[in-house]
């Protein structure tokens, strides 16, 4: 009796959205999230990326949703460098239903603002996600150790294993810095 084989139940998307930040929007350069207002971005997936971008809502909340992801080039530069000199953290949401690697490449040009001039500085840091859930990931700009400036970000690449099938869901992308102490004022002497 009630013989039968079964797959397991296989979660493709996300049912919520990625949690929202908390941070004040003062001590952040938001690059995408509905909770604050974003720096321009010249694209989300360049041409010589290998992924697929669908960009999509869950539950009114906008999401980049990268599929077939190999690796995905998201690039800021000209007018839209990205100057993270008083940043001291990199934060991302990302959800997946497969992918047992991610990977973080930050890209500085440099001062002279330009692709291969000599003093670009790059590094990348690889992660284990949970699957079928929100990872959020608040990753100290000095863990970039090869990141030795930060005055001109003008790329991001986003990397998945297993290459070419790996889908991810990402929200909340941003440099942060720490809030700011309010200084007590005290009243003048009598």
């Amino acid at each position: 009796d009630n013989v039968y084989f079964a797959k397991p139940n296989v979660v493709l998307t996300p049912t919520a959205p990625a949690p929202a930040p908390t941070k004040a929007q003062i001590d952040v350069i938001s690059m995408y999230s509905n909770a604050y207002t974003n720096v321009g971005v010249d694209t989300w997936r360049t041409p010589w990326s290998s992924a697929t971008l669908t960009d999509i809502v869950i539950l009114g909340n906008d999401t980049k949703l990268y599929s077939n992801l190999d690796f995905v080039g998201i690039e800021t530069t000209g007018a839209n460098l990205i100057n993270a000199d008083s940043m001291s953290t990199f934060h991302i949401d990302m959800w997946t239903p497969n992918a047992t690697s991610f990977g973080v490449k930050l890209v500085d040009f440099g001062a002279d603002a330009a692709f291969g001039g000599g003093d670009d500085k790059e590094h990348q840091l690889n992660f284990t996600p949970v699957q079928n859930a929100w990872n959020s990931y608040d990753i100290a700009l000095t863990d970039f150790t090869n990141l030795t400036t930060k005055g001109h970000i003008a790329q991001m690449i986003l990397v998945g294993v297993p290459s070419g099938s790996t889908t991810i869901y990402i929200d909340n992308v941003y440099f942060a810095k720490p809030a700011a102490v309010a200084t007590p004022a005290f009243p003048a002497p009598a």
